[in-house]
């Protein structure tokens, strides 16, 4: 079993991408910590983490600081690096400070999984920039339709109900359900869509023609 390294301050969008990792690929042991410092406390006291999926910004260490810490404290540990930035520049220092990846959080959960599979080679030395394409570049804004299309009928159920402003309880009411299981269809949605909250879900289905003409 390979062990990894989930490094995510936003609750709802970490524990929503582990649960679907888990769902996709049970082989992957997911240790999750919510803060830099965590992330660095959990690497030194676990000799089995050889991979890392970090947030870029996170509210105390952050972008390339905590990339070296991270390679000092296990350099032999592949990071990929999973963000909301679409700065060129982010992404430029990330892979120089040592990430195997840069991926947007609006890539799907497959792309994902397909990322951690490519980051298994040599790095390059350090301070130079890892020169494989499939690793080096950054994907963007992905087909909105093939990210609602990994969705469940249920949870596109869920999506249009969030898309017209009802909280949870209105939903579990409409959907004759739990407010706790409305609750963990739309960890699952924001995890597959990779978006943060309601809002950008809502946005990512208004554009994939969930609610009519894609804008």
């Amino acid at each position: 079993m390979t062990t990894v390294l989930m490094i995510e301050d936003h609750t709802m969008f970490r524990e929503g991408l582990m649960m679907t990792i888990g769902h996709m690929a049970p082989s992957l042991d997911i240790c999750p910590a919510a803060s830099g410092a965590e992330a660095l406390a959990v690497l030194e006291s676990r000799a089995d983490i050889s991979r890392v999926i970090m947030d870029y910004y996170l509210p105390d260490i952050g972008g390339t600081a905590l990339l070296k810490r991270l390679r000092q404290v296990r350099p032999g540990v592949r990071i990929l690096v999973l963000s909301a930035s679409e700065d060129a520049h982010d992404r430029q220092c990330a892979m120089t400070a040592g990430a195997r990846a840069f991926l947007h959080k609006s890539a799907s959960s497959q792309m994902l999984l397909s990322a951690l599979e490519q980051i298994d080679l040599p790095y390059p030395p350090e301070g130079q920039p890892c020169a494989e394409p499939p690793l080096t570049t950054s994907v963007g804004r992905p087909d909105e339709v093939a990210l609602l299309s990994e969705l469940t009928p249920r949870q596109i159920e869920v999506l249009r109900l969030m898309c017209d402003g009802l909280r949870n309880r209105e939903i579990s009411e409409q959907l004759g359900v739990t407010e706790k299981t409305v609750k963990a269809h739309i960890s699952v949605i924001l995890a597959t869509l990779g978006v943060p909250n309601r809002t950008q879900a809502s946005l990512v289905a208004r554009r994939g023609g969930l609610l009519g003409k894609p804008a």
